[in-house]
Parts: structure tokens; C-alpha cells; sequence
């Protein structure tokens, strides 16, 4: 069965209502047909295939990526796609049913192939791996592999484009590993609302003590048990900040908090999904770099 909803007016003015709600799609019916899943995914889609794509993203920034729910309005523009491109790394499981019923899963680009993934204790990759500068550039060339595939004629200006991106990427690299290296090593504890900074703590020389949600996603809440554990570790360690983050609710981060005397962050991080427009956060190069001051900021209690 596939999806006829795009192919009826109510249906049209269903998916462009829909659409409109959850990041937005181009209406020129010029270029190739792109899907992003992600915020991350699109605003580099956007960035580097310019007037070669009509893009549509399916996610809105502030939506919490892991257990998005496609509507018949996404499910159709899945369909109509030429390339669908994906975070990968096992985030939009939610994907697989739709291109089962859908068909054509070789239009699927997965843009974390080749990125060497963290895993967790139990085993499950982590896939936020775009938390990272050094990934954000590989997911970036899988990118720009996957659009000239798609878009040959438009090669010149799709490489051009990712280039700019890549550059931008690396500038930020260095500003980040700036802010860090001004953090004394006893203060770069860091504790989040879920595990979503790996990839970041790694590359960038930080502690992960902790977080609320003690797991890659926030689809069901800690137990008693164990935001004790943490409120336990924060007070022995002397955390100075909990960092909460912009697609998941404060309240629990802000409990702890209340609870160990560490402050929440003034500012939010971003993880699963970019910042709305005007928010500095809205592109790669521009979340990692928010992240680093607000973690800069937070950990030396400025």
C-alpha cells in the first residue's frame, strides 16, 4: 500500500498545512525532491543544495527526534521524494515502517556511514555523533555525496556550497577547543538531562558524571532510584551546573539542581534538534558553537 494523500486537493491542502507545522518544504517543483529527516539533516541539505533541491524536513526545531511520529502528510512527501536523507545511526527507527510500506528504501542516505559511532553500556549505538565537529564534517561530505548523486548538473555549486559549510565547521572547531582549554580540569564535570553529549565530551576533553534521563533518548522517565544515585555522584563531585536542553522538559533538571545546590544552565543546549531561526543555533557550525559558551559559561559559573 502506498500513500495517496498528495494526489487529491484535500489532500494537498492537508500536506501543506502539515508541512508548514514541521520545518517547512520548498514549492518551486524545479529541483530534485529531498526529504531530510532531522533539523541537523536539513539545515545542511538547505545549505548545500541551494536551488538544485525542493526540500522538504520533517522535523521542526525543538521536537525531540527520537520518537517523532510520521503523519500522512510526512508519508506522502516521503514518497514523492527523489533522495530521502537520514541522520542514521539508528535515530529515525520511526522511518523504517514508512519505507516499508512506501517502497523504495534506495533512495534512503544514511549520512553517519563511515562516522565511527559511540555505544553505550548496553550496547546501543549512540547516534548523536553530529555533537562533534570532526563528525559534523564527515556528515556534511556524505551530504554533498549523496546531492551530487542526486543532482549531477548541479555539482559545481553543490561542492562550492559544502565546502563554505566545512570551512565554517573547522573555524568552530578551533573557537570551541579555545573555550574549553580556559576550563581548570576539576571543573569540567559535566551533567546533562539526557546522554546526548558523548561525542562532544570526547572530542573536547569534558567528564560526563551524569544525566536525568540516564539513557540516549527521554522515552521514559528515570526512576527514583536513579536520580538519587545522581543527586548522590553531583554532590560528591562538587558538579557546578546541570545542563538542560532545549527539546526536553526543565522541570526534573531543576529538581536536582534544587536538591545538590548546582545551578542549571542560563542557556539551553542544543542536541537532538537545532535552534529556530534568529536563535545563533540554527545551523551546525552555530549549535556546537552555543553549546561550548554555554557549557564554557556554566562550568566556570560565569
Amino acid at each position: 500500500m502506498r500513500f495517496n494523500i498528495a494526489r487529491s486537493a484535500l489532500g494537498a491542502a492537508v500536506l501543506m498545512g502539515a508541512l508548514a507545522a514541521c520545518g517547512g518544504t520548498s514549492s518551486t517543483g524545479e529541483g530534485v525532491a529531498v526529504v531530510a529527516t532531522t533539523t541537523q539533516v536539513g539545515s545542511i541539505a538547505e545549505e548545500i543544495g541551494g536551488d538544485a533541491i525542493d526540500l522538504t524536513v520533517l522535523l521542526q526545531p525543538g521536537i525531540e527526534a527520537h520518537d517523532f511520529e510520521i503523519t500522512p502528510a510526512a508519508g506522502a512527501a516521503i514518497e514523492g521524494a527523489d533522495i530521502i536523507l537520514t541522520s542514521g545511526a539508528g535515530l529515525e527507527t520511526w522511518l523504517d515502517d514508512a519505507i516499508e510500506t512506501i517502497g523504495g528504501d534506495d533512495r534512503v542516505r544514511d549520512l553517519s556511514e563511515g562516522i565511527e559511532l559511540r555505544t553505550s553500556a548496553d550496547g546501543e549505538a549512540d547516534p548523536h555523533y553530529w555533537m562533534s565537529a570532526p563528525d559534523a564534517i564527515a556528515m556534511v561530505e556524505n551530504a554533498r555525496a549523496a546531492l551530487v548523486e542526486a543532482a549531477p548538473d548541479a555539482a559545481e555549486g553543490i561542492n562550492e556550497r559544502a565546502a563554505a559549510l566545512v570551512g565554517r565547521l573547522e573555524e568552530a572547531d578551533g573557537e570551541i577547543r579555545a573555550l574549553i582549554d580556559e576550563i581548570p580540569d576539576d571543573r569540567r564535570k559535566v551533567v546533562t538531562d539526557h546522554d546526548a553529549l558523548g561525542y562532544f565530551i570526547e572530542e573536547y576533553g569534558l567528564e560526563f558524571v551524569g544525566s536525568v534521563f540516564p539513557s540516549l533518548d527521554v522515552s521514559s522517565d528515570p526512576s527514583a532510584r536513579d536520580i538519587e544515585l545522581l543527586v548522590e555522584v553531583i554532590r560528591e563531585q562538587n558538579v557546578p551546573a546541570i545542563f538542560a536542553e532545549s527539546a526536553v522538559n526543565p522541570q526534573l533538571a531543576e529538581a536536582v539542581a534544587a536538591e545538590t545546590g548546582a545551578a542549571v544552565s542560563a542557556e539551553t543546549l542544543y542536541t537532538d534538534s537545532l535552534g529556530a531561526p534568529g536563535s545563533g543555533a540554527e545551523t551546525l557550525d552555530g549549535m556546537l558553537l552555543h553549546n561550548a559558551r554555554v557549557i564554557h559559561d556554566g562550568l566556570l559559573g560565569t
